[in-house]
């Protein structure tokens, strides 16, 4: 019996790890992190719990998904080692996302054992969870190369970012950008979370109260750095596409952007609600995508061809200049 093409195996791969971030946060959302009590691996000391609480069921069900992608994961990494003479890009990103994946499951225990869930209220908690989604999205980032390098269209590799630096440096500063609102949105989604608003004037209040804990005082940094972030890509893929027009790239490029507007409205109206877990649930969705979709522009555009031009754009600046 054949198995799954590979096409589908990175699709699952992707989709399956957004869902554990999004279940992360619905663990997080409903104060449920310390549903299986300071045990890890097991559950209250049991491999599987007898007579759970509803925190439990939550928290134990993230875990049993977490170990199914895990082992998703492990079986991605093994089909793109029998085939990296073929396709060396394809081996090359699942090797990465499956140091992630670990490096994930990792974080995840290490959150349990240090006995940050539950009603710890640290700023040590804070920055935590922000580090974890960090690193949920380096693996999403990650797994969309997967999905590009099993594509038959799939482009060059390796990518040479030094033998087109202006170029690379724009793209990485658009990763790490992306990477910082992640971050600070990880502290914005923990103060909303430990320490929740009666009112949004009480909120913005809040925000600017010297008095008030560190990680309510952080949350105004999340929404002004999603602002930067997003006039920033804007202006730096018109640049790469300048640079280096690669058609392959420009539909990616169009729905990030799409995808990112979508996701400041959908800021304005978290802020809006005072964050209710739906829409911090919406939100983070849209952000894992974004991040898909940057980083898969970002290697499309890389490892791409560009559109032919009758006059190569560096000798046209140079007879410009002179």
């Amino acid at each position: 019996m054949r198995g799954p093409s590979t096409a589908l195996l990175t699709w699952s791969a992707l989709v399956g790890n957004a869902i554990v971030i999004l279940q992360g946060a619905v663990v997080r959302g409903t104060g449920s992190g310390a549903g299986c009590g300071s045990h890890w691996p097991t559950c209250n000391g049991t491999v599987v719990p007898v007579d759970p609480s509803l925190a439990t069921v939550i928290e134990f069900s993230h875990r049993l998904l977490s170990a199914a992608v895990l082992v998703l994961g492990v079986w991605l990494l093994v089909v793109a080692l029998r085939t990296r003479q073929e396709r060396p890009g394809l081996a090359a990103y699942a090797t990465l996302a499956f140091g992630f994946l670990v490096l994930e499951a990792l974080i995840g225990a290490a959150t349990v054992l240090l006995g940050l869930t539950g009603e710890n209220t640290s700023v040590a908690r804070g920055v935590w969870v922000a580090s974890h989604l960090v690193n949920s999205l380096l693996l999403i980032g990650a797994l969309a190369g997967t999905v590009v390098y099993a594509r038959r269209d799939a482009p060059a590799y390796p990518l040479r970012p030094g033998a087109q630096a202006n170029l690379a440096a724009a793209l990485t500063v658009g990763l790490g950008a992306m990477l910082l609102v992640m971050f600070t949105g990880g502290i914005a989604a923990m103060g909303n979370t430990i320490f929740p608003s009666e009112s949004l004037a009480a909120g913005l209040r809040a925000d600017f109260d010297p008095a008030s804990h560190l990680l309510i005082r952080l949350r105004v940094l999340h929404p002004l750095i999603a602002i930067g972030a997003g006039t920033y890509l804007f202006v730096s893929l018109g640049l790469a596409w300048w640079l280096k027009p690669v058609p392959a790239a420009r539909r990616t490029a169009q729905a990030l952007l799409v995808v990112y507007l979508v996701q400041l409205v959908i800021g304005v109206a978290n802020l809006a609600f005072l964050a209710p877990l739906a829409v911090q649930l919406l939100h983070l969705s849209v952000a894992v995508a974004a991040y898909a979709l940057l980083a898969a522009a970002s290697i499309q555009i890389l490892g791409g061809r560009p559109v032919p031009t009758a006059v190569p754009r560096g000798a046209a600046l140079g007879s410009a200049e002179g």
